[in-house]
């Protein structure tokens, strides 16, 4: 006899209910997880290569010498670069919280590998963003097109970039926690959670940099004073004030004297121009658009104050990404976390799933250009990478040398530190600008540039093709270059400076100075 198809029909829906909530709660987040590891490791080859840790930019350089100086000291934190501006140094912005994070790693990676160091450097930022992606994940669930926000993160070029294969950059981190407030206050306005969550992210993130973190919270501050959401809480408090007061203890205050030269040296710095209006579909899809539109229609229709702290802060980053890119990345965080408010607008959930995934066009045909470069593309990231392995060559030439400060350009100076154990009279940071305009005098001397040298106790010298050291140095001096540069002497002349040559590749010469 055949069963009742009542309770037939009942059990196709359970059955139906149950192998839903697994494809969202675990199948759809896992998937979404392993999506995002690929698209935060497609540069793989350019770092990892000929058994070497290559490092996606000098400031990465910067940061793991940093943390290889903890390994002999790890209850020390660094106060000043002596590695850089040699021999005055730095007291770098740079804090404590992402080296021990990377330390930790090295610790554990220490059992598999005796590279562990490197590997912990240049993992440090995937792990982060898959935490980051995990941490979301599990907030969302439950909410209808929670896992939207994961999708978007998983799938944002600009997000990738912050979370990048061998970019041990304070960014990985400070988007970690960024999100942890952010979706911490939007509980918050909901009514949803209590205030100690966000009270420990904020604190954490202002210690890890005083720059972003900082205009956000205040935003979000004045945002819950005009909404009479602001509630004083005594515990959350202490908490920030705490972790606020460990990390001034840790790292201290530090404020850089300004330099003339910052202007003309941040035109180098991609970070630092201003975005286009397209950058914004390339990195967050078609619906970005409409995002502010959106949420503002979502807080009529269900009156949740949420929606206006989401809309707001969309607006504020639309504008600073405009200013400047850096800004990218919250702006697609916080467009992100948006996106369970914005999608239900459509009538039926298919529609809303379909919608943002047509919206992501723009994103796909970004990763098309990052993934199939045409060749001009392919060329410079070949040429990249040649450069980073050259540059490798000739340093450890002069690891086993007496130390003596090192006259490099200056975007090369960290990995020189890095690979050979040498400080550099240059240096990555806009507190080593001092570094970088004694180094650009340097090149463009019309003699032997030997007051430099001598100003500096520099000892060796790195030559690279002239025509970018050159016009780099035109740029960062503000005026033109001589007839006959040092630079240019010392590349295409080698045997004709008073410097004897200590080694030569492809692309780099080595002098040593001769102590008087």
């Amino acid at each position: 006899m055949e069963g009742n198809p009542v309770h037939n029909m009942l059990g196709l829906s359970a059955l139906y209910r149950r192998s839903l909530k697994i494809f969202s709660d675990w199948i759809f987040p896992v998937s979404v997880a392993g999506l995002a590891l690929a698209a935060f490791t497609w540069n793989a080859e350019q770092v990892f290569f000929q058994e070497h840790v290559y490092f996606t930019d000098g400031d990465c350089y910067a940061r793991m010498t940093r943390v290889r100086m903890l390994l002999d000291h790890p209850l020390s934190p660094i106060h000043e670069h002596e590695f850089e501006n040699y021999p005055v140094g730095t007291r770098p912005h740079t804090t404590a919280p992402l080296d021990y994070i990377i330390l930790g790693l090295a610790a554990v990676m220490g059992r598999f590998s005796s590279e562990a160091l490197s590997l912990a450097g240049a993992w440090i930022s995937p792990v982060l963003g898959l935490a980051t992606i995990v941490f979301l994940a599990f907030g969302g669930r439950g909410r209808p097109f929670g896992g939207a926000t994961i999708l978007v993160l998983a799938v944002s070029p600009i997000v990738s970039h912050g979370f990048l294969l061998g970019r041990p950059d304070h960014q990985s981190l400070l988007m970690l926690l960024v999100a942890v407030a952010l979706a911490a206050e939007v509980d918050m306005w909901s009514g949803k959670a209590r205030g100690r969550l966000s009270a420990v992210a904020w604190a954490l993130a202002l210690w890890v940099s005083l720059f972003e973190p900082l205009i956000l919270l205040a935003f979000v501050m004045s945002l819950r004073v005009l909404a009479r959401r602001f509630s004083f809480a005594c515990r959350p408090f202490a908490i920030f004030l705490a972790i606020l007061f460990l990390g001034f203890l840790v790292d201290g205050l530090h404020v850089a004297a300004f330099d003339s030269h910052f202007g003309n040296w941040a035109l180098n710095i991609g970070e630092l121009r201003h975005g286009a209006p397209g950058l914004l579909f390339h990195w967050a899809g078609w619906l970005a658009v409409v995002a502010p539109f959106g949420l503002i229609a979502a807080f009529f229709r269900k009156k949740e104050p949420a929606c206006l702290l989401l809309a707001a802060l969309v607006v504020l980053l639309t504008g600073l990404t405009l200013w400047h890119v850096r800004w990218g990345y919250f702006y697609v965080l916080v467009f992100a976390i948006s996106l369970p408010w914005i999608l239900p607008l459509a009538r039926w959930k298919f529609a809303g799933w379909g919608i943002l995934v047509l919206s992501l066009w723009p994103v796909a045909a970004s990763w098309e250009e990052t993934l199939y470069p045409d060749d001009a593309r392919f060329r410079a990231r070949a040429e990249a990478l040649a450069d980073a392995v050259a540059l490798r060559d000739a340093a450890v030439r002069i690891k086993d040398l007496p130390v003596r400060g090192a006259i490099a350009p200056w975007w090369f100076s960290p990995a020189i530190v890095w690979w050979s154990g040498q400080p550099c009279v240059a240096g990555t940071s806009h507190q080593s600008l001092p570094g970088i305009v004694d180094v650009s005098e340097f090149f463009f001397s019309e003699g032997s540039g030997s007051e430099i040298l001598k100003k500096r106790n520099a000892g060796y010298i790195f030559a690279y093709e002239p025509d970018r050291v050159i016009s780099n140095s035109a740029q960062i001096l503000a005026r033109p270059a001589p007839p006959s540069p040092l630079a240019r002497r010392l590349y295409d002349h080698p045997r004709g400076v008073d410097f004897p040559i200590l080694y030569a590749n492809r692309f780099f010469k080595v002098f040593e100075v001769p102590q008087k």
